[in-house]
């Protein structure tokens, strides 16, 4: 059965929907375990104002994944500039994907993905960086299976 999916740029009036699917995310990391996920106070309205800040931007993006009209998943963007002693100019961060459960595994997260490389494209960007926790395998296994590949090992020490 086909399933209708469709991407697009997020808009302030999803704000409440997004809101939503960001809780979930921080309860699928949290189950990760550690303490990188634990939230400061007041932090969905800071993620609020974070979101805000990536819709109808330049150098931000939100896209909204929806399936039967109802949004399933999210993903955030940005042009990042490294200083100016490197030849690359900018690159492309994708700081968060969700795609709900229920939704896994049927293309949204793809989709979400090939959105936010087309807008990176536009932008003539020759780099897209991600960062997925270690311990996170689904998300890792995703990243591969779209072809991105481990280029620097971050290692923390919690002290």
């Amino acid at each position: 059965m086909a399933v209708d999916l469709r991407v697009r740029p997020a808009r302030p009036e999803d704000l409440p929907q997004l809101v939503r699917l960001w809780r979930e995310l921080i309860g699928f990391d949290e189950a990760l375990g550690g303490q990188d996920f634990r939230l400061a106070a007041g932090a969905p309205e800071q993620w609020e104002r974070h979101l805000r800040a990536h819709i109808g931007k330049r150098s931000r993006a939100a896209h909204v994944a929806e399936v039967e009209g109802k949004p399933v998943g999210f993903l955030l963007a940005s042009l990042e500039q490294p200083p100016g002693i490197f030849m690359e100019r900018k690159f492309g961060h994708i700081s968060a994907v969700y795609v709900q459960e229920a939704s896994r595994r049927k293309g949204a997260g793809g989709a979400l993905v090939a959105a936010a490389l087309g807008w990176f494209g536009d932008k003539r960007v020759g780099r897209v960086r991600v960062a997925s926790d270690a311990r996170n395998g689904l998300g890792v296994e995703f990243w591969k299976k779209l072809g991105f590949q481990t280029t620097v090992l971050t290692m923390d020490k919690l002290l």
